[in-house]
């Protein structure tokens, strides 16, 4: 690498890290409590997600979509950037994690019709990302995010990571439960740039595979 690219690459990462403190530092957004349901509107339980496959509901908003994924292993609190810590996995085996699915670069994010955003399973390789997998990968602008680590940047030009969708699970009902945000809040930018209805969810969430609720999922 030359001195020019190496300079370069160093003030970038400066610059990321100063704008992720800079909007990481605020407190978890709170968003009423919901229920996440299975198809059916039925409690969703933890033992009903395939793990690594990538499933769509929507929070905190009607027209805000959200991607839940079983990573398998437990994942723990991560830490983004010093200071701030992401909330890690709920479930059995700490292993189901929650991230808002529209791209911080670009507000790129799945629909009925298409999505940009998936998510590549253990195995699974993208030229975007070589021979990297376990990754959210936005193919519109070729950004990535790692799910197992707070939803930090794993390959720009997104600057910023995902915001991550607080899960809690009842171990007594075996019930899961989404009730804040936490992170870069990108849904004033969202509504701005997309005429989308700004209603809170009220009642439960219905969770449903990525490939269900859209029927062409991207690949890269």
């Amino acid at each position: 690498m030359d001195r020019r690219a190496f300079v370069k690459g160093c003030v970038f990462g400066v610059g990321l890290i100063c704008e992720a403190r800079r909007v990481e530092a605020a407190p978890p957004a709170e968003y009423p409590r919901v229920t996440l349901a299975d198809a059916a509107g039925a409690p969703l339980r933890p033992s009903a997600l395939a793990p690594h496959e990538a499933y769509c509901f929507f929070y905190p908003y009607v027209s805000t979509p959200c991607l839940l994924l079983d990573m398998e292993t437990p994942v723990p609190p991560a830490l983004p950037v010093p200071g701030d810590t992401r909330p890690g996995g709920v479930g059995p085996r700490a292993s189901i994690v929650g991230y808002t699915a529209i791209c911080s670069d670009q507000l790129s994010h799945p629909n009925a019709g298409f999505s940009p955003i998936h998510y590549l399973a253990p195995g699974q390789r993208d030229a975007l990302v070589r021979d990297r997998d376990r990754l959210i990968v936005c193919c519109a602008h070729s950004s990535a995010f790692d799910p197992a680590a707070g939803g930090r940047v794993a390959q720009s030009p997104a600057r910023l990571p995902l915001a991550s969708i607080v899960l809690e699970w009842n171990a007594a009902s075996d019930a899961l439960f989404a009730t804040a945000v936490r992170g870069p809040d990108s849904f004033e930018r969202f509504f701005t740039a997309f005429d989308r209805e700004r209603t809170l969810v009220a009642g439960p969430a219905r969770v449903v595979p990525l490939s269900a609720y859209s029927r062409k999922v991207a690949t890269c």
